[in-house]
């Protein structure tokens, strides 16, 4: 991960491969994130995100939960994923912050923030949804 002087600070060098809560009925594929059926998350190099949102302070260690969020987030907003899947995202951005050593307090303060964060939906999305290419809420 390197910083960028473009919008966001961070630029992925190298793509993500993860295994989150989210399970999809079908395979959602956009130009730079997979979330496949079997709940596999690929983020792909080149993904810009803004890292961790905590005044006051900087934590390395939360750089990679914050991506997955970013990219959860993301997807949420695009509709390819149904909002009732936030709760997912932000409990995956406290395991992920302290499976790579941020403070459990730390961790926390981010979760506790992102709970609070209001999520917006796109009014239309650049990708087509169908009835059978969305999330139901036991897969979140």
């Amino acid at each position: 991960m390197q910083q960028s002087k473009k919008l966001h600070k961070y630029t992925l060098q190298e793509d993500v491969h993860l295994l989150i809560g989210i399970k999809p009925p079908t395979d959602i594929i956009t130009s730079d994130v997979s979330l496949l059926r079997g709940g596999r998350l690929i983020i792909k190099q080149g993904y810009q995100w803004d890292g961790p949102k905590c005044r006051g302070f900087w934590c390395k260690n939360a750089v990679r939960g914050a991506l997955v969020h970013s990219v959860l987030y993301k997807l949420m907003q695009e509709q390819h994923i149904p909002t009732n899947c936030k709760d997912v995202a932000d409990k995956t951005l406290l395991m992920q912050c302290i499976d790579d050593g941020t403070p459990s307090i730390v961790a926390r303060l981010l979760y506790s923030m992102a709970k609070r964060e209001k999520l917006t939906t796109s009014k239309q999305s650049p990708f087509k949804q169908t009835s059978t290419n969305s999330v139901n809420s036991s897969n979140c």
